[in-house]
């Protein structure tokens, strides 16, 4: 490489030049000579009439980058009348292309070196060049040892990314079904797996990951297999672990009544024991073997129920051995908020009762439900050791088994929630993340590990939230996480069809984005409104994204790159039916053996 650009330049030819400047937008008349896409060089040739393409604008000390947005050919019958200097191309019928400026390479101390700018304009009359190599690389920041996203469509080049300017900020991957997502996925989690000690878990909402994943990790203790839902040796998740969050995110109460009363039910649960026999709770330490206190408003033993809600409230109550069955955090509820003394009497209000009801509800049904119970545990239950049936203490036991703690060894923890009903995903996965969010907050920034969670499917879960109470302004502790959550060292890696239907909070914190097609225009117009870096006339050329082709774009890249995406070895259990086994002739004797 020589001293200075014009030198390094004197092996290329110009195809064009600068004609007209109008803001953002550069026009420039194409030489006559040059008609064809392509531009020659001595280091081979580049394309530099397609839209999208890059080439260089000579400005002395630098080389300016521009990107073409749009080609206009007209062939004139004298070309060039009006000379290079001309301010007016679109009176003449000249072959013609528009561009804006991405930025400027310039020599540094270690090599060639880009900065983004849009702001810089060229001279008029500046002569046009194609690029070579040195200069692909330099825009693509190529890292060697970085995380290889894919090959660039018209450089043929590797693009490598930093793993910290890729998981510095949250990484959100987008795009239709069949289209190569979970595959770019596999792939960079197969990379991360060949590091000494990542840690990584991976939420597999259609479980697909474990066979890509098992045979990159060394040592069998370096991966965690765990099951929810999904029968007898499945994982189910104790009901308090979820904590006080996690019960707020699925009780949903309202803000007025359901809340202030859930709040006691929960600060109260663990003074209390559940007799299944009456459907009651009683008093720990109390002789008393019956029930005293019930969900359902009847109207007899109002003055023992009293005493007993008196009792709590004075914290004259010893702490039971373990914790009650959920169904007890109902009988709280309704007691607490509907007991009351009226003309020298004890009475359960049956109006303040009817206000508090849906809750009770809610809780009742959670109990019920075989789907939900398969998932969540809602059983009498012991408790962590020495924690003295504390919700602090059982969150975080429970934390520490889906994320890790500093000192594990395991680099990969999969968490399969295939046989997971899809209306409970929001629940469960929510108040899995409410529960990360608030543990990271609460140690602090000391005591975390770097850790990337993979959420798969994200739409079905990291979405608004609905609540029953219009006046309610309820903010997911995961909105925070996505917005504060690299401090603590959580790095999130978003998958999703729908970006219209995540949180746009969440979405808008992303730092790169992989974009395979996109054809709906609400997920179009939610790419646009939360990618700052995207360029508007790009982003519809997405809907035209062939299969495993994407745009990446955001804080790890110079400049949004179109990619083919890496496939990844082996493959995730992700594929197409094929229905051309529809042409073949059926075997009736094996399909009477297989009956």
């Amino acid at each position: 490489m020589r001293s200075d650009w014009r030198s390094n330049l004197t092996g290329r030819e110009p195809f064009g030049y600068v004609v007209s400047i109008n803001g953002p937008k550069i026009t420039l008349n194409i030489q006559d000579a040059h008609r064809g896409h392509l531009a020659s060089h001595h280091h081979g040739v580049s394309v530099v009439t397609e839209v999208g393409s890059l080439f260089g604008v000579d400005d002395g000390h630098r080389l300016q980058v521009m990107r073409v947005r749009s080609l206009s050919f007209a062939e004139p019958k004298e070309a060039h009348r009006v000379g290079v200097g001309t301010t007016s191309p679109s009176e003449f019928p000249l072959r013609h292309l528009e561009g804006t400026v991405m930025g400027a390479i310039e020599r540094g101390p270690e090599g060639l070196v880009f900065a983004p700018n849009s702001l810089l304009s060229p001279s008029l009359g500046a002569a046009a060049y194609p690029l070579n190599r040195y200069e692909l690389e330099a825009i693509l920041q190529t890292s060697p040892k970085g995380m290889h996203l894919g090959t660039d469509i018209r450089s043929g080049h590797d693009l490598r990314v930093d793993i910290n300017a890729l998981f510095g900020r949250h990484v959100a991957v987008l795009g239709a079904t069949g289209h190569g997502k979970s595959c770019l996925t596999a792939a960079v989690l197969q990379q991360l797996l060949n590091y000494p000690s990542p840690r990584i878990i991976v939420f597999d909402i259609n479980g697909e990951y474990e066979e890509a994943l098992r045979g990159h990790v060394g040592h069998p203790d370096e991966a965690k297999y765990t099951t929810l839902g999904g029968g007898d040796d499945s994982f189910r998740i104790p009901y308090v672990a979820l904590g006080r969050h996690g019960l707020s995110r699925l009780l949903l109460p309202s803000e007025k009544s359901q809340r202030p009363a859930l709040n006691f039910a929960i600060e109260t649960l663990r003074h209390v024991g559940w007799i299944e026999e009456e459907e009651g709770v009683r008093l720990a330490g109390s002789e008393n073997p019956r029930g005293v206190l019930f969900d359902d408003c009847r109207p007899d033993s109002c003055d023992e129920a009293l005493r007993a809600i008196h009792s709590l409230r004075n914290r004259d109550v010893p702490i039971a051995e373990r914790w009650p069955n959920m169904r007890a955090l109902g009988c709280l509820v309704a007691e607490s908020y509907s007991l009351q003394q009226a003309k020298g009497r004890v009475e359960r209000n049956t109006f303040r009762y009817s206000n508090i009801a849906p809750l009770v509800s809610r809780i009742q049904r959670c109990c019920e439900d075989p789907q939900f119970t398969a998932v969540v545990n809602v059983e009498d239950q012991e408790s962590v050791p020495d924690s003295e049936l504390s919700w602090e203490a059982e969150s975080s036991h429970f934390v520490n088994e889906i994320f890790g703690t500093p000192d594990d060894v395991w680099k990969l923890h999969i968490v399969n929630l295939r046989s997971v009903a899809h209306d409970l995903l929001p629940v469960v996965l929510g108040a899995l993340l409410e529960l990360l969010a608030f543990e990271r907050f609460r140690l602090g920034q000391r005591a975390c590990y770097p850790t990337l969670v993979v959420l798969e499917e994200a739409h079905h879960y990291l979405r608004q939230v609905a609540t029953y109470d219009e006046d309610a302004h309820f903010t997911p502790a995961y909105e925070r996480l996505a917005k504060e959550g690299r401090k603590f060292d959580v790095a999130l890696w978003i998958s999703t069809q729908r970006p219209s239907e995540l949180s746009p909070t969440v979405l808008a914190q992303c730092g790169t984005w992989a974009v395979f097609r996109l054809t709906a225009e609400r997920d179009l117009r939610a790419v646009e409104s939360a990618g700052e870096w995207f360029d508007r006339q790009e982003l519809h050329r997405i809907a035209g994204l062939p299969r495993q082709q994407a745009v990446i774009f955001g804080s790890s890249v110079a400049v949004p790159v179109r990619v083919i995406a890496p496939t990844a070895a082996p493959v995730p259990k992700s594929r197409d039916p094929d229905f051309s086994a529809w042409t073949s002739p059926v075997d009736s004797e094996s399909v009477t053996e297989s009956n």
